[in-house]
This record gives structure tokens, sequence and C-alpha cells, in this order.
């Protein structure tokens, strides 16, 4: 599944056990919309600034663990910051998070009060696509073709290794 993840990272944020890119503090009342395995996107949201409403980032959610009844803590791994924020606007109107929307909820307009949301595989490649991360999946295609290249030309078995590694990496960032 794929998920939004809050974070505030331009204002301090009332949940003190957040680091950015490493773990996500939240309350129970989300624990059964966050999973081990789940790819999220991080969301900066500013209710006075529109300029401050964006997607900075991407990673998959790791081990979760409970503190206690009412605060649970994921772990976040394979994380990459974007190279250029994404507006959280379509270019023509209405939100990123309106397209594919009716594979996630039942409503056009996202519930920007939730701090964990669901997110359709159509608004995941959309927001990827404009990340400027397009860079890092040609890296890691010439990766995998090196890879390749060493395992069957040169006759390196350790590379199997590395295409597994490249092709693990390329898959995460293209949502296959």
């Amino acid at each position: 599944m794929i998920i939004i993840l809050s974070q505030k990272i331009d204002t301090d944020s009332s949940y003190s056990g957040d680091e950015v890119f490493k773990v996500y503090h939240y309350p129970a009342r989300y624990k059964n919309q966050i999973h081990s395995g789940d790819t999220f996107v991080y969301y900066q949201g500013n209710r006075y600034d529109k300029s401050q409403r964006y997607y900075f980032g991407t990673g998959q959610i790791g081990k979760i663990e409970q503190e206690d009844e009412d605060n649970y803590y994921a772990q976040l791994i394979n994380v990459s910051r974007f190279e250029k924020n994404v507006p959280i606007y379509l270019p023509e109107e209405g939100y990123i998070e309106q397209l594919g929307f009716e594979t996630v909820r039942k409503s056009l307009n996202p519930p920007w009060q939730s701090s964990i949301r669901p997110l359709s595989d159509v608004a995941y490649r959309y927001i990827l696509d404009h990340s400027g991360n397009q860079k890092t999946v040609e890296i890691y295609n010439l990766k995998l073709k090196k890879a390749i290249q060493n395992y069957y030309i040169e006759k390196d078995s350790n590379a199997l290794l590395e295409i597994i590694e490249n092709a693990r990496k390329l898959a995460e960032l293209l949502k296959v």
C-alpha cells in the first residue's frame, strides 16, 4: 500500500519522537493505516501558507514498535529526499491526491487533517515524475546494466548480488 505521512519540516512538530527520514511517531488511532512494507510519501502542510504545502520525499515503512497504548514508532527505510519539492496542486486545477482517488477512498478531496492517508498508484507516479529524482532512476538503470554485463560477459558470479540490489532499488523507485 502507498500512504502519505504528514511531517512538519519547516516548523516544530508536536511529535517529539519524529526523526525525518528515520522514525515516524504516530498515535494509536492510525495503527491500522500503516504497516511494515508500505511505501510512503512525505507531505509538508501549512494551513496558512500555500507555498508550504508540498511532497518532499519517499521511502518504505520498516519495523513498527509500540511504546504504550497510544504511541507507535515506524522505522523508515530505503528513504530518499526529492531533488525538488512537489507542490500538492495540479497545474490545471485540483490536487495531486485527487488522481485515482477512487482506488483509495470515496471522497474526491483528500482528508488533509489526517496525518496518515492512502495514496493511489497514479498520484504516486505523478509525484515521482515531478520530484526531480529521475536522475536516480537513470543511475540505477546504468548500475543494473553494468552488473548484468559483468555477470554475462565477465562471468562474475558476484555481480548477481549487484543485479538483485539494483533491480530492487529500481523497482522501489518505479513502484513496480
